[in-house]
């Protein structure tokens, strides 16, 4: 499991370079569509070539807003399990809910995480979960800030409440929940921090959204 620099475990953090079964993966095999399962997964590590981790579920997510900042926001999200896969989703954000593009992307890994919890009560061979995402911000508010935040009472560093903190947490909770409910201890859920390019087919259904309404 990665640590930070005070040498403490990041939960819920997916690094594959840090990832023993997965470093030696190229990167353009790690992860490929299974249209058995209707969803991606990953490969592991395995002479002479990398072979299927049946156990893992991969699922790209992002959030789109036009107008982000002004009165006439409107924003939306995506969630990507492989193409033509029937668990893909998109859709706008409730007008009640602030219409940011950080907003959106938190209103993404809710949607992903539901529709997890479905894949994995019909298949309960899936137990190692990456939710592949480009909000450096929302990896790091799950996996390495929010245990302090819940301490401050959803105050930040900065001395200020913390945006969306309430649905944050409760996305946190969700995740803790997720690993707790297998006695085993081998159910795990991370974010994945990857790089737009890698996130196109989420940023489309989410894109997708906003051209339809």
């Amino acid at each position: 499991m990665p640590r930070n620099k005070y040498g403490e475990e990041i939960r819920h953090r997916f690094d594959p370079s840090e990832d023993p079964w997965y470093s030696s993966v190229p990167r353009s095999a790690l992860v490929f569509y299974n249209p058995d399962k209707n969803i991606s997964q990953l490969r592991i590590v395995s002479k002479p070539n990398p072979t299927p981790d049946d156990t893992s579920l991969v699922v790209y997510i992002d959030g789109a807003c036009r107008n982000n900042g002004r009165p006439t926001a409107r924003a939306s999200y995506g969630v990507y399990f492989g193409p033509n896969s029937p668990y893909n989703w998109n859709g706008l954000l409730d007008e009640s809910l602030p219409q940011t593009s950080t907003r959106a992307e938190i209103e993404a890994l809710k949607r992903a995480l539901l529709i997890i919890g479905v894949i994995t009560q019909l298949d309960q061979s899936l137990y190692r979960i990456r939710i592949a995402t480009d909000s450096s911000f929302l990896v790091k508010a799950l996996s390495q800030w929010m245990e302090r935040w819940i301490e401050r009472g959803g105050v930040g560093s900065n001395g200020r409440q913390v945006a969306h903190f309430k649905i944050l947490k409760w996305l946190y909770d969700w995740l803790n929940r997720w690993e707790d409910k297998d006695e085993t201890g081998w159910s795990e859920i991370q974010l994945w921090h990857v790089p737009r390019n890698m996130n196109r087919e989420a940023d489309a259904l989410a894109n997708k959204a906003l051209d339809e309404a």
